[in-house]
């Protein structure tokens, strides 16, 4: 018998677990378990992991960050896999929450803390224009059902890796006291928030023992695509060829991450080069806006340098005020998200001094970079793809300081205190 905070801990020895449930107390035995509730003698559910120890291990990289940054193409294929439905151009996602009441609902909300909220900002500007429905992102800790909320008529959905972030649990106990319909989308079967959801979207990304999340974030983002375009088929706001277009680039994005995992040397030669900058900027527009504030989290988290993301049209009122020639500014310059205005703020960081690192796609204006990292072709998916080369940028930087990538001061991979 094992006992662990996570199935990583013993699943070298086993593969069957059972979870306990809030107020368990259990009492092991060579051979037995005796599991108590409230006084009472309860039984919980045996299941068996999907994974073994090999992939608990780090297989030749010097990190798990590094090693699960390359895994994402598998990873991604995983979160696709069997969720494709090429003849209707949907996503067929085996959920169970009623297709009636998804047809009616006019809210969203999302519920989430730090890289899962960032991938929950993303899901919002897929959302509202493939769905014609609004979109509320909430930081989990500051979740509010207020009153005169039609509560009937709103999804809440719970982003969370660990799907035992206290936060996050929470929130969804506040929404489901408030009457509210609550779906999780979680990368860990049995855990605490699939038992109290009305229902479970798994991102299937396999562990993930680094601290920085690298590859649930984008199949996070991944997961909620298809499901923004299962919404957008079922309420008839986008057509089936529509559909199919965007599962077409949802296909391709594991070969589009691969793309850039082959660039890594020329990543890793530029994060020598800034690797003693005290401040790094990351700007965006639309869709990038959530992955510059996602790629400065993870600058920071391991390297601990200062790193802040912004809107790009937000430069201006404030934060050019801290830039300066030791500035590195890294700038999605995508084709989807007002092309001119950012070039424009890439103008007003460049006339200052600061190094720009473009990170973009064929025919964007690059005349004002001082360096450029081509990103595939990939319409809103474009700055996902982006991101992975700034986690790579994120890693390289880090290691070049010397930081415990894998560790980092403070920070924990399941935060389960509120």
């Amino acid at each position: 018998m094992y006992l662990g905070s996570d199935v990583t801990a013993f699943v070298e020895y086993t593969r069957q677990v059972s979870f306990l449930e809030d107020g368990d107390v259990a009492h092991l035995y060579d051979d037995d378990i005796e599991i108590f509730n409230d006084g009472e003698r309860v039984t919980r559910e045996v299941q068996t992991v999907d994974w073994d120890a090999s992939a608990a291990g780090k297989a030749g990289h010097d990190h798990y960050m590094h090693k699960e940054i390359h895994e994402q193409p598998t990873a991604l294929r995983q979160a696709i896999s069997g969720r494709v439905d090429d003849l209707a151009g949907n996503a067929s996602l085996n959920i169970d929450l009623d297709d009636g009441f998804l047809q009616t609902i006019d809210e969203i909300h999302i519920a989430a803390c730090g890289t899962s909220y960032h991938a929950g900002l993303y899901a919002k500007e897929l959302i509202e224009p493939l769905v014609d429905i609004s979109v509320r992102v909430d930081l989990a800790s500051e979740y509010e059902v207020y009153d005169g909320h039609n509560t009937q008529d709103t999804l809440v959905v719970a982003v969370t890796q660990s799907g035992e972030t206290a936060d996050t649990l929470s929130a969804i106990r506040r929404a489901k006291a408030s009457g509210m319909t609550t779906f999780a989308v979680t990368n860990t079967v049995g855990s605490t928030i699939t038992r109290e959801v009305d229902d479970s979207l798994f991102i299937k990304a396999g562990p993930e023992i680094g601290v920085a999340a690298t590859k649930t974030f984008v199949s996070q983002v991944t997961a909620l695509a298809l499901f923004a375009t299962y919404l957008g088929r079922l309420r008839g706001t986008i057509s089936a060829d529509e559909g199919a277009d965007i599962l077409e680039d949802i296909r391709q994005l594991p070969s589009a991450v691969q793309a850039i995992l082959d660039e890594e040397a020329q990543i890793r030669r530029l994060a020598a080069q800034y690797s003693d900058s005290k401040a790094f900027f990351f700007i965006g527009r639309g869709l990038a806006q959530p992955v510059a504030l996602e790629s400065a989290l993870k600058l920071k988290e391991i390297s601990y340098a200062h790193a802040e993301g912004f809107a790009a049209g937000e430069l201006k009122h404030g934060p050019l005020a801290l830039v300066t020639e030791n500035t590195p500014v890294l700038a999605f310059l995508n084709q989807s998200a007002a092309p001119e205005e950012t070039r424009n703020n890439v103008k007003e960081v460049e006339s200052r001094g600061a190094p720009v690192i473009g990170l973009a796609t064929d025919g964007a204006d690059e005349s004002f970079c001082k360096h450029t990292i081509d990103i595939p072709e990939l319409g809103r998916l474009e700055p996902l793809v982006a991101n992975v080369a700034l986690q790579l940028f994120a890693y390289h930087v880090a290691n070049e300081m010397g930081r415990p990538i894998d560790k980092p001061r403070n920070l924990a991979k399941s935060v389960t205190v509120g």
